[in-house]
């Protein structure tokens, strides 16, 4: 019963450190991130909630309205990424989709450019081909994915 009692102790242990250390990366990651500006006024259509960067990457996050008077369905919003002496470093294209008038949808990008310091936000009729594509996080890599993929990238 020693050895029962002398195992339950060291996986408790193991468990608290692992729950310990991965608080300890989310908030060491996230502290990490600056907030970076809009290098142009945005279109009324589109709000940034968080945009953020850190030295070798970051994420853009927001919504867009679709108005009465603006058909937005089918078109793109076009995100250019600008370092410090406005220098165009990577240009993302986001599809809409289908946007009914007066309804809301929200958007995110993360990107691996380094020395962000401020973004340009555009709505673009269609998408044009880019170099930069493989700077960009897919859309479907989930924030706890991404929090995996940077803490692997620290470690290993």
């Amino acid at each position: 019963m020693n050895r029962v009692k002398t195992f339950a102790k060291y996986a408790l242990w193991i468990i608290l450190f692992w729950i310990f250390s991965d608080i300890l990366i989310y908030y060491g990651i996230n502290s990490t991130y600056k907030k970076i500006n809009s290098k142009n006024e945005l279109p009324s259509s589109i709000t940034v909630t968080r945009a953020e960067a850190t030295k070798v990457n970051g994420r853009i996050n927001g919504t867009i309205f679709n108005s009465e008077n603006a058909d937005l369905s089918g078109k793109y919003i076009k995100i250019d990424l600008y370092s410090s002496l406005g220098n165009l470093l990577g240009t993302d294209y986001l599809e809409i989709g289908t946007l009914r008038p007066n309804e809301t949808k929200s958007f995110e990008t993360y990107f691996k450019i380094q020395d962000v310091a401020t973004y340009d936000i555009s709505i673009s009729d269609q998408k044009e081909e880019t170099v930069s594509e493989d700077l960009f996080i897919p859309e479907d890599l989930p924030e706890a994915g991404i929090l995996l993929l940077l803490t692997y990238m620290l470690f290993f």
